[in-house]
Parts: C-alpha cells; structure tokens; sequence
C-alpha cells in the first residue's frame, strides 16, 4: 500500500512538471508583434467605419505599405487614403522616429508631433510598432473578460510600458490575451499620466499568412463619450518596396499615385 501511495504521489509530481510553463512578458509581447503582421514587407487595405451613438458618421480607406527594417524588429510604414475623395492621397509616412503627412493640397509635407499623431496610433502604427522591442513587458495575472461578442475568455493580463518615453506610441498599454490561442481579445491605451485614452476589441479572426489574425478592430473612445472606430482588414499582400519610397521626399509621388 505505501509503495502505491509513492506511485501515486510520483505520478501527481510528473503531471505538474510535464504542464507547459506560463508565458513571460516579453514572450506575450513577441507573440502580439507575431500575430498583428507578418515578419516580411506587407501591404493591407483598412476599411474604417466612424460611428458616434451608433450613428455613422465618417467611413474612409487607407491603404498601409510596411517595410520591414533589416536592421531592427521595426517598420516604415507608408499611408494613403483611398477615399473618401476630399481626403483621397493625404499620406502619412511613419518611421521608429518620426512622421511626416502630406495633403496633396500642398507640395510641402508637415512633420507631425508625437502628441498629435497617438490620436491615430490605432489606424497606422499599430501595424509597425514592435512591442517586443520598444516596451518593457510583464505578466500581471489572468483575468477573464468579455471578448468583442461579447463572451468570456480566459485571458493573461499583459502589462506594456513604454522603454523611451515621448516616443510616438502610447506610453502604457495593457491587453487581454486568450490563454488558450494566444490570441488578443482585448488592449486598452493609456498616457503616461494614466489617463486611458481607448478600448480596443479584436475579431473576425482569418488565416492570413499562414496564421490566424485577427481581421477587425472595434475601438472605443475613452475620451470622447459615444464614439466607436470600426476598423476591417483586407487585401492583405506580401510585397518588397523600394527604399526610396519611405522617405518624406517621395511622398507628393505617393499622393500622385506615381509610387509605388
């Protein structure tokens, strides 16, 4: 009998030894930069919905050109508006460092200030930033919250604060990973004063480049009360641009359509 309860015990131990180990920070980080876009230059076409109290008010589209920096985790990015057709070909080029935005109105493109471009770090950036890199990371618990369906799931609660702060992402972010898939449900943005500045809810999930992301981003305003920005994820594409074109210099050709 006591040879038995020895077995026993020995088999309990190998079963919590043989569990897979929980996740760090800095693996979830590594693993949101995986799922949100390729490792490889991509372009995407984003197709946003602007409601206010369930009213729509605005509908657009960009089209996002990334190029992967061989050099780091980051992206160039390069953005341009398909419609509608009063802001069709204003462009925004996004680097590590800095953003310019040109409206094809005038021949000069306008540098933008970090404070004034977060206000659209869900539309573009979010696209390049690399989590893994530009964030110190850490697992703060489990959590189960409500997904965009508006279901539960069992989530890891992943803290991100940002390594330099004043760059051009927000300076705390924390999302809701389903622990299970790996898969973000849910991220919430935040002002290095901890002012939360917008929800974010990640759906419609598709096999893209070989593995599942997700293809819709519902995004609720913390500071402006009613305002929800529905953004849909298509034509996604696998492409190599020519250095030339992420630079502020080749922005009017960009706006003209004569780039890329």
């Amino acid at each position: 009998m006591h040879c038995r309860r020895v077995s026993f015990v020995l088999c309990l131990l190998c079963l919590v030894n043989s569990a897979p180990a929980a996740p760090t920070g800095p693996e979830l980080a590594a693993r949101l930069d995986h799922v949100r876009r390729p490792d490889r230059s991509f372009e995407v076409q984003l197709n946003i919905t602007e409601m206010h109290d369930g009213k729509t008010t605005q509908t657009s589209a960009l089209r996002v050109m990334a190029r992967k920096d061989p050099t780091s985790p980051h992206f160039d990015a390069v953005t341009s508006c398909l419609g509608p057709a009063a802001d069709k070909g204003k462009t925004v080029l996004t680097t590590a460092h800095e953003v310019w935005f040109l409206d094809p109105k005038s021949k000069n493109p306008t540098q933008l200030s970090a404070q004034h471009f977060r206000g659209k770090f869900f539309v573009g950036d979010a696209l390049s930033t690399s989590f893994a890199a530009d964030y110190d990371a850490e697992v703060v618990g489990e959590e189960t919250v409500q997904d965009a369906a508006r279901k539960d799931a069992v989530c890891y609660r992943l803290k991100m604060t940002l390594k330099k702060p004043g760059a051009l992402t927000p300076d705390l972010i924390e999302y809701w990973v389903d622990k299970k898939l790996l898969q973000p449900i849910k991220g919430q943005f935040y002002t290095a004063k901890g002012k939360l500045l917008r929800t974010s809810y990640y759906a419609g999930y598709a096999k893209v480049f070989d593995e599942l992301r997700p293809t819709r981003v519902l995004v609720v305003s913390n500071t402006e009360r009613g305002v929800i920005t529905d953004i849909k994820f298509s034509d996604f594409k696998l492409n190599e641009w020519k250095d030339e074109m992420f630079s502020k210099e080749a922005l009017e050709r960009v706006a003209r359509g004569e780039l890329p």
